[in-house]
């Protein structure tokens, strides 16, 4: 009698340890799900960041210098250089942001073992870290020259003012989203880690 009842307790203990085992698989498939839809969204974020910057690059800097080229072209090289410059740099950006995307290589990151994403993702803060000290100089030249023909190469402080916080907001924007797209690639890398254990 006593046997039987320990034959009925085992297996209901059985029973109930693959309840748990089931429950804590579906757990995990479900936290497997929350994961990748997470990475997903962060590396859509940094993709659509980079599409925003060729956009920006390959057409509106182009286009810009151009038709500041075409009405100003006359005026002698303070302003056709500057429409030069502002061209130059559009090619150099979009030169080394194609570098950079292609090097962290989006579409393929979350199917990547630990290692493979972690070279992709120290290559692209690399060449990110060289793309921003390449365009340091262009950029400061192109600040200094739109603030001299902003202010129509004279001492006038009020467009100097509003000039330099125009360009100074917009350089910490992209900074600040920069820094952003850092921290989603590092919890990306993060999540990857957690899902191959």
């Amino acid at each position: 009698m006593t046997h039987e009842m320990d034959l009925t307790e085992l297996q209901e203990l059985r029973k109930q340890f693959n309840l748990i085992d089931e429950k804590l698989d579906k757990q995990r498939i479900i936290n497997e799900e929350i994961l990748r839809e997470s990475m997903t969204s962060k590396l859509s974020r940094v993709e659509k960041w980079y599409q925003n910057r060729f956009r920006t690059s390959a057409i509106a800097a182009p286009i810009a210098g151009v038709v500041f080229l075409t009405q100003f072209a006359d005026q002698g090289f303070p302003y056709w250089g500057f429409c030069l410059l502002i061209i130059a740099t559009g090619i150099l950006e979009v030169f080394l942001n194609r570098r950079a995307y292609k090097a962290l290589n989006i579409g393929n990151l979350p199917s990547m073992s630990m290692t493979e994403a972690t070279e992709h993702i120290a290559r692209h803060k690399q060449l990110r870290m060289m793309a921003n000290r390449i365009l340091t100089l262009p950029l400061i030249a192109l600040i200094v020259w739109t603030i001299l023909i902003a202010s129509d190469f004279a001492w006038n402080l009020q467009v100097i003012a509003i000039t330099v916080f125009a360009m100074g907001f917009t350089i910490a924007l992209g900074i600040t989203q920069q820094r952003a797209n850092k921290k989603r690639l590092d919890e990306v890398l993060n999540q990857i880690k957690t899902l191959r254990g």
